[in-house]
């Protein structure tokens, strides 16, 4: 009976340390993921962007031709 207490004592430590490396683990994946979704708005952001860039400098562009027209 005593070698029971006392090997259960023993892999008492061990069974916390396993829970704190499964919890260490699932919040380094939850980080990771989230990093992964900012990189991708990142990227989605600056995609957009440079669509919306091409679209003011041909308004732009357009605008000057009509006020040429216009003037002349």
């Amino acid at each position: 009976m005593t070698k029971r207490t006392i090997i259960k004592t023993e892999i008492v430590p061990y069974l916390n340390l396993f829970d704190l490396n499964k919890v260490w683990l699932d919040l380094k994946t939850k980080r990771q993921k989230i990093w992964d979704s900012i990189r991708n708005q990142r990227r989605e952001m600056y995609n957009t962007t440079v669509e919306i860039n091409k679209i003011e400098a041909k308004l732009s562009q357009t605008i000057k031709k009509l006020e040429k027209t216009q003037w002349n």
